[in-house]
């Protein structure tokens, strides 16, 4: 009687929990599925509030709007300049600096370590962020977007953590075979470290891309302005096409409203992440559990 109990438990619990986990996945996917439809579904129904989860009447000139725009090309390319480049050195500078942190007999680890986390507590805020800026004269250049953001204090703190964990017999038994610190870093721990730079590598992309803030107060020359910073001008503030008239003009030709327009703009800035996201799923799983275990 006691075995039937716990085995009819468990599938309650199942039950349960498989219910809980549906339920959520239709919260999350609904606005998704709701913003696509509105983007390729007919401006009439789109303006009469009749689209819910799936398209009526396919029109895709929202897309064509968006399209059209010929700087929309070099906007893609300079976001993914910003991405790469910043991702590299996230990864680059934030593993140079929590190795030596992992190591127990490194004399500056405690100072180090303090440092660091007082960062977290702690920050200059804006107007001395614009005045450092100014100041190194990195206005207008990539390295005032991807340099301030190159070390985080959380990420130092979770790469020291999974360092850690690695065994310092590798580590000892590298030097007695001549290897110096770098070597150690890059042959032995970065490669023993692929779930977490894959994790943080998911977390760097994405944060570059979503970036519109700092390049609309640091870049001043709009042909260096990424993709997220290009729509916003094109869907939010419109400015050039309302001051001639092209947007008004493109609306009535077409028969379109802003809200396609907004919905599309939203379509065409998540999809590449959504298709990078599964490529790297496996590792991201992996890197999530990190230091959640402990022998």
């Amino acid at each position: 009687m006691k075995v039937y109990n716990e085995g009819l438990g468990s599938k309650a619990f199942d039950i349960i929990n498989y219910t809980i986990m549906i339920v959520l996945c239709i919260v999350m996917l609904y606005p998704l599925l709701n913003t696509f439809a509105v983007s390729i579904s007919d401006p009439t129904l789109v303006a009469q509030g009749k689209i819910t989860w799936y398209p009526r009447g396919f029109d895709f000139n929202s897309y064509k709007f968006i399209l059209q725009d010929k700087n929309i090309l070099n906007a893609y390319m300079n976001t993914i300049e910003f991405l790469v480049i910043g991702t590299f050195l996230q990864l680059l500078l934030t593993s140079l600096f929590a190795y030596p942190l992992a190591i127990n007999e490194f004399v500056f680890r405690k100072p180090l370590v303090f440092y660091v986390i007082i960062t977290m507590v702690f920050s200059g805020g804006l107007i001395p962020h614009f005045l450092l800026i100014r100041d190194l004269h990195l206005f207008n250049t990539i390295w005032a977007i991807v340099l301030p953001v190159a070390m985080s204090a959380f990420n130092i703190i979770i790469f020291r953590t999974f360092f850690q964990d690695i065994p310092k017999e590798l580590r000892e038994s590298a030097y007695l075979d001549g290897a110096n610190d770098l070597g150690i870093l890059f042959r032995i721990y970065m490669p023993l470290s692929k779930p977490l730079l894959a994790t943080f590598a998911l977390f760097g992309a994405v944060m570059f891309w979503n970036m519109w803030f700092e390049p609309m107060i640091f870049l001043n020359d709009e042909s260096s302005h990424p993709i997220q910073l290009l729509l916003r001008r094109m869907v939010i503030e419109l400015k050039d096409d309302t001051s001639s008239g092209g947007l008004q003009r493109f609306l009535e030709t077409y028969n379109l409203n802003t809200k396609n327009i907004r919905m599309a703009s939203i379509i065409v800035t998540i999809l590449p992440i959504l298709f990078v996201y599964p490529l790297l799923q496996k590792h991201f799983v992996s890197g999530m559990m990190i230091g959640s275990v402990k022998g």
